[in-house]
């Protein structure tokens, strides 16, 4: 065998895997090849696809990373392809809910190719020098928080290639592993040997899915000793075989360590053939499963061997809370029977037989009244229900294949609207209708997870999102998977975008309302806290409400400091893109692309900081990149608006209507460092007395600022050559050069965070720097 790796990129044609289609992986041409040994660190990169011509061994001290999209091809060849990280080696393969990293075979049946094995350092009990069935690799050690590295994201398809009678591949196959290597969120599906088996070892695991694997679909052995909470199994062919078959040794029964996992939040689904046994415990093995649904077996529960029985009847054991369609079976060869169907059914278990389930698509739907199993470990998540999958969350949406092979993704969207009064959580991987407006109220926190698409309905009712005073969102997406608020008509204006009211101080009087939902704002509290946002993506906001009251994509109403906010994309909307009405919010890391009226937009007292904000204007109906007040009807009302931003670049689109850029005005204060503007003929203009007096006094400061035409005056207060002082270090540069529409800075920017420890420090002006996109993967 070639023991090489080859990463032969030429030529590669590579093909992105949709998520939203989220079926077996087609066959895609690539001269990617993977095969051999792998002697030093790796990284297979995002959303592109590999080939596996055969065997793959990660070797000691390397580690093989696999980023998120990730596809893997076995060949259908003569090789014998499998993946397998040896001891000392390790994995880190992090996929996503949207971007699962697929590991699949050119042929689409069972027993394809040979699956991914893990090979590590803790405890087991087959001896000294145990070595994987596949691979020859050895496994155990006395480490039992030994780490392998982390699994989380991956779909296993076609598994089982059988190497000889006795040995054929799982899907994942865990050899030894230690509790130091995380695991979650895994799939095995459509194998011919078992979906995942595990050898001695102490790794945990959660969210496990084994769908349609022809032997077992779940398999311990050896001496497994770890945790496990919600774990599903569905079988469709009439070829599989138990849901689980639990062993600890075939050859020593009590041979030590003894396997002992703790289970919680299972749901078991046979296809009622002639492999009728479910829960299989043999072998001398010990364990405790709890919150456990097991249908579709004739016999869903079996005890053998004594040790086995032993350790049930004395409580070593323990099964509760675990309901079966179908009884407890003895086939103890070895004495009397130790453990019964009476015993399984004793008041203190909890347990059921002959339970009638409802189950949405086989396995989706939990019982009322299961054990916390927090109360056992802190390993488990508190879920007090029987089953894995509470119709309220479902976790394999997105990521994983049906028994069919579709997509898990294409359920019915959650519609959203009216008040939301306790705690809730919109969960990756769901889909999400807003069909009006939704108001979350005080005292509820509405908790959005990566990945999550709210998508506004295009009929007669206004959607919009509100976070009341005293409400709060911890909305906090990622780089690879935005939260995105959209609408299902791609036109600006299509909905009313996403609005905050905070406890922050004002300058609009003691009964400030909001002008989307009416909601009071404003208070006393410059340290109010509104939660979390970040990396999150609204489009198309801007619905007119009237001529006076159009929604922006972002509206912060008297927001605190206390509130987190970074990574926001407003785009393609018909109002402003992100407006603040007072408040003491700061802000980082903000994009305004193509919303028709100003970009950005402050008012009625705004005192919060800002840091790397970008507008972009391609629409000639776009107005200012940035319209500035404190009050119109009171230029001097207080708290005056004085926000300190620093690190900006506003490009405009050069239209002859809509000419002004940065507008200063109606009484606003402000200290603006390091900014570019352009692509506007007044790129920045001053207006009215008290905001150009204080631009002369020093009070508001334009600083390290390079704009394409020269300032102009309303007033004459505050003129060009003030602004031109050598003190400013300003400049006008009509030959600002900027790659992609807003690349790019220029050197010898002030460093802001002299200014305030807010600001990271940076000395370069303009907001995107050419070693960091800080834009890449989550804005359009």
């Amino acid at each position: 065998m070639n023991k090489k790796l080859f990463f032969l990129a030429l030529g590669a044609a590579v093909a992105a895997v949709s998520c939203e289609e989220n079926k077996p992986v087609d066959v895609i041409d690539t001269d990617v090849d993977l095969i051999g040994d792998i002697t030093e660190n790796r990284t297979l990169e995002e959303g592109q696809t590999y080939t596996l011509t055969g065997g793959l061994h990660v070797k000691a001290g390397a580690t093989l990373t696999i980023e998120p999209g990730v596809t893997i091809v076995a060949q259908d060849d003569d090789q014998v392809d499998y993946i397998l990280i040896e001891q000392g080696a390790k994995i880190d393969a992090r996929g996503t809910a949207s971007a699962p990293i697929v590991m699949t075979s050119t042929r689409k049946e069972a027993g394809a190719w040979g699956g991914l094995h893990i090979c590590g350092k803790a405890p087991v009990n087959a001896g000294t020098d145990a070595k994987s069935e596949i691979g020859d690799a050895s496994y155990g050690g006395n480490d039992p928080h030994d780490n392998s590295g982390t699994l989380q994201y991956i779909r296993v398809e076609y598994g089982g290639y059988a190497f000889s009678e006795e040995k054929e591949a799982n899907g994942f196959t865990f050899y030894g592993v230690g509790d130091g290597t995380t695991v979650d969120h895994l799939q095995a599906f459509g194998g011919s040997d078992d979906g995942f088996e595990w050898f001695g070892g102490t790794v945990n695991v959660k969210y496990l899915v084994s769908t349609n694997n022809t032997a077992d679909s779940f398999d311990w052995t050896e001496g497994w000793c770890g945790k496990g909470q919600f774990m599903v199994a569905q079988q469709i062919s009439d070829e599989c075989d138990a849901l689980i078959e639990a062993d600890n040794n075939d050859n020593d029964n009590m041979a030590e360590p003894i396997s002992h996992p703790v289970l919680s939040n299972i749901t078991l689904i046979g296809n009622n053939s002639d492999n009728e046994r479910g829960v299989r415990l043999r072998a001398g093995t010990q364990a405790e499963i709890y919150n456990a649904i097991v249908a579709g077996k004739a016999r869903a529960l079996t005890t053998e061997t004594q040790g086995t029985e032993q350790a049930l009847a004395d409580g070593t054991s323990k099964l509760q809370y675990v309901y079966l369609s179908s009884g407890v079976s003895s086939d103890n060869e070895e004495g009397q029977v130790l453990y019964d169907q009476n015993d399984f059914l004793a008041n203190d278990n909890h347990n059921a037989i002959g339970y009638s389930f409802s189950l949405t698509n086989n396995i989706i739907g939990t019982v009322d009244g299961g054990l916390d199993a927090s109360t056992i470990d802190s390993f488990f998540e508190n879920a007090a229900y029987v089953g894995a999958i509470p119709s309220s969350n479902n976790w394999t949406s997105g990521w994983t294949l049906t028994a069919e092979g579709g997509s898990t993704g294409e359920a019915t969207a959650v519609e959203l609207v009216g008040d939301i009064t306790e705690d809730m959580t919109l969960r990756s991987g769901s889909s999400y209708t807003l069909t009006g407006g939704l108001h979350v109220k005080a005292g509820a926190t509405l908790t959005i997870e990566p990945g999550v698409v709210v998508t506004a309905m295009d009929d007669d009712i206004v959607d919009y999102i509100l976070i009341e005073q005293g409400a709060k969102i911890d909305a906090r997406g990622t780089a690879e998977n935005p939260i995105v608020m959209t609408a299902e008509r791609k036109e600006a204006g299509a909905w009313g975008g996403l609005h905050i009211c905070g406890k922050a101080p004002v300058n609009a009087g003691t009964d400030a309302k909001s002008e989307i939902g009416d909601a009071s704002y404003g208070g006393n509290d410059p340290a109010d806290n509104s939660g979390t946002l970040q990396y999150i993506r609204v489009e198309y906001g801007g619905y007119a409400f009237s001529e006076e009251k159009e929604a922006n994509g972002f509206t912060f109403y008297g927001v605190g400091n206390g509130t987190t906010v970074d990574h926001l994309q407003a785009i393609n909307g018909s109002d402003d893109g992100f407006e603040w009405f007072g408040g003491t919010v700061n802000v980082k890391y903000l994009v305004s692309t193509n919303n028709t009226d100003d970009s950005f937009d402050w008012t009625e007292g705004w005192c919060g900081k800002g840091q790397f904000m970008i507008a972009y204007q391609e629409s000639g109906e776009c107005d200012c990149l940035m319209e500035c007040d404190n009050n119109d009807n009171d230029n001097v009302a207080e708290p005056i608006s004085h926000p300190v931003l620093s690190n900006i670049t506003l490009v405009g689109n050069n239209s002859t209507e809509n000419t002004r850029g940065i507008r200063l005005r109606a009484g606003t204060e402000a200290e603006i460092y390091n900014a570019i503007v352009t692509g506007k003929p007044q790129t920045l203009t001053v207006e009215t007395e008290a905001t150009e007096n204080a631009l002369k006094a020093g009070t508001s400061k334009l600083q390290y600022i390079h704009l394409a035409n020269n300032l102009s005056s309303k007033e004459g207060i505050y003129t060009p050559e003030m602004f031109a002082e050598a003190d400013n270090h300003n400049a006008v540069d009509q030959k600002i050069s900027l790659t992609d529409n807003y690349f790019g800075t220029i050197e010898n920017g002030l460093d802001a965070s002299s200014i305030d420890s807010f600001f990271e420090k940076v000395s370069f002006i303009g907001a995107v720097s050419g070693d960091n996109d800080w834009t890449k993967g989550w804005a359009l």
